[in-house]
């Protein structure tokens, strides 16, 4: 999965325009999307991309959208290799 299928994964969920989602965009900072908001939107992202989040160990560790992609990327190819 690249970059930019997972950016607009992320603006298809939020409903947030696509050019907000970038790398370095923080999810509290930049992209105004809170605790519960952020909850919600690894629910939907482990869904869609039908992985499981076990791995996900605290909402922190998803800083900014490159962090998000890296654990999901890593999960779609490690889901993907073990079927």
């Amino acid at each position: 999965m690249t970059f930019e299928v997972f950016r607009q994964l992320i603006a298809d969920i939020t409903q947030l325009p696509v050019e907000m989602i970038t790398e370095e965009a923080s999810f509290r900072e930049d992209l105004a999307i809170d605790s519960l908001q952020m909850v919600n939107l690894i629910i939907e992202v482990s869904t869609r991309l039908q992985v499981s989040f076990e791995n996900v160990q605290s909402m922190d560790q998803f800083s900014t959208v490159k962090t998000m992609y890296e654990t999901f990327a890593g999960s779609v190819v490690n889901e993907s290799s073990t079927s």
